[in-house]
């Protein structure tokens, strides 16, 4: 099993804050099995109907991107929310403060258990620094048809959330109703139903149930405008319809805690390129959440130094709308290394510079910003991702390669820091 003990930044510690760093890997092994048979025995007693007809959706929004833990007693909810939570973007306007989170992805081995690996990474990202985890979950990996819990999968987002919350840490979820150009719900037929939106309805109950008080960015996604440029008007009026239903719910939920923010999650792109989504009804909440992309529409890659201007340029469309412009959450971004696509550890770190200066001079505009990711990931998992995106086999060639190239960490011979991971670590430490 790879050990992602190596990734621990040598002046990041977890003294002060509990035991957690005098403890081998083993320990957290044996912690974190143990969490998982208390949950397992918690979600039996507490649920009156736990649907398993069928495993979860196995492709990933992201490697590593899972995480979560119940609120239990102690832990504030509803209006004081975690006392240990950053202040996240307000109902619009400028954000207080730019939350920067890591991505925990790594490149997964088939021949060792997929949750531990997952804790692995979680606690590696932890300790390089970042106080925020983002996660991003297909809903029909979350929930069955009538909105029920997977156990399964809400074990292991449980495990990998509470290190973060043992630390006072933050949560960044979401919830992804499409992927990217797929549906991902988990309700037959379409989503203009009183069932779909009941089983969002419980799929949101969970999410606050569990996670309250940490949680800081609540979007409903994935690259929703993916999906919505390839289906007919009448099928986008049923999503937009079910979107808006489900974000005004959670936005009034009353175990949400003041510092959520909730919004819908698009392509950085589609606030200032041609797109036949619907741009206007897709600015809903209290936030725009965007996802980078490193490819052009012709899955090119995009010059590392040409982030600033991507930055910018969306700012600047949402100050230009009426009323006061929503604060602008970055989910996911980040940028391949390999010559394979295209590139190098050179303009990874280029880029990552690009980006950092950007955000120094526009952090006004910014509430939250996640990079993608800590390490590199295995051929199998990018490849099934890269369909999601369509296009023809050339296209989700390069797209799986860019993907499985974005990590700060190589995955080959062993872990092994990039150019960019120092300038990385940086900004984690002077942004969270």
């Amino acid at each position: 099993m790879t050990s992602f003990d190596q990734y621990r930044h040598p002046k990041v510690t977890f003294e002060g804050v509990g035991a957690f760093s005098r403890y081998t890997w083993r320990a957290v092994q044996l912690r974190q099995l143990a969490l998982s048979l208390t949950l397992a025995g918690a979600t039996f007693a507490a649920c009156t109907h736990v649907e398993e007809a069928g495993p979860p959706a196995k492709v990933p929004i992201a490697s590593g991107g899972f995480a979560g833990e119940p609120v239990g007693p102690g832990v504030e909810t509803g209006e004081g929310g975690s006392s240990g939570a950053r202040e996240p973007s307000g109902a619009g306007g400028a954000p207080a403060d730019i939350e920067l989170a890591l991505w925990p992805t790594y490149a997964a081995d088939p021949q060792q258990p997929a949750d531990s690996q997952a804790v692995e990474a979680a606690v590696a990202a932890l300790s390089s620094g970042s106080t925020t985890l983002p996660l991003a979950e297909r809903w029909d990996a979350l929930s069955g048809a009538t909105g029920s819990p997977r156990l399964l999968t809400w074990t292991r987002l449980d495990a990998m959330t509470k290190p973060y919350r043992d630390r006072g840490g933050s949560l960044a979820l979401c919830i992804a109703i499409v992927d990217r150009r797929d549906p991902a719900w988990p309700v037959s037929g379409e989503l203009d139903t009183e069932a779909a939106r009941a089983a969002m309805r419980r799929t949101i109950d969970e999410v606050f149930a569990r996670y309250a008080g940490q949680l800081t960015h609540l979007c409903f996604g994935y690259e929703l405008d993916r999906y919505l440029a390839r289906i007919e008007r009448a099928a986008q009026q049923r999503l937009l319809s079910f979107l808006e239903d489900s974000i005004d719910y959670a936005r009034v939920h009353p175990m949400r805690g003041a510092r959520t923010a909730i919004g819908a999650a698009i392509t950085l792109d589609a606030l200032t390129q041609p797109t036949d989504a619907p741009l206007d009804e897709l600015l809903l909440g209290d936030e725009v959440v965007a996802v980078y992309d490193p490819l052009d529409a012709k899955a090119q890659l995009k010059p590392a130094r040409t982030i600033a201007d991507e930055l910018s340029s969306p700012l600047e469309a949402l100050a230009a709308r009426p009323g006061v412009p929503l604060p602008l959450s970055v989910f996911e971004l980040g940028y391949p290394s390999h010559d394979a696509v295209g590139s190098s550890e050179e303009d990874q770190r280029e880029f990552y510079a690009a980006l950092f200066g950007a955000l120094g001079a526009r952090r006004d505009g910014i509430g939250f910003l996640g990079v993608f990711g800590l390490a590199d990931r295995a051929a199998p998992d990018c490849e099934a991702e890269a369909a999601h995106f369509g296009g023809g086999q050339a296209a989700q060639s390069v797209r799986a390669g860019v993907r499985c190239a974005m990590g700060l960490r190589a995955e080959t011979t062993g872990p092994t820091q990039k150019l960019a991971w120092e300038s990385v670590l940086s900004a984690l430490a002077r942004y969270r």
